[in-house]
């Protein structure tokens, strides 16, 4: 695996980055169905070592984009995160 691409563990309330760690993230296709109708389409997949911080945080960021984790799957010495990314004005916060 080639962890070279910054990949960024954002906390949930204020979705600032908490942790950098670098990955392997690699173009992927996965549908998740609901069972209300809805279907997302995961558009990449990334390959991190083991973080603690993966089971309380479940958005991360990559360059300006961020995603969604929909899966994990944990290995013995890393974890794969299915990642699907959010529309653009997802995470914008209103400052009064």
């Amino acid at each position: 695996m080639f962890y070279d691409t910054k990949l960024e563990i954002l906390d949930v309330t204020h979705f600032k980055p908490v942790l950098s760690v670098m990955a392997d993230v690699q173009p992927y296709r996965k549908s998740f169905s609901f069972e209300d109708g809805y279907t997302l389409e995961t558009t990449y997949r990334a390959f991190c070592p083991l973080e603690s911080l993966w089971q309380s945080n479940r958005y991360v960021q990559i360059g300006k984009d961020v995603f969604i984790i929909l899966d994990m799957k944990e290995w013995s010495n890393y974890v794969e995160l299915y990642l699907y990314c959010c529309k653009p004005d997802f995470a914008m916060e209103v400052e009064e």
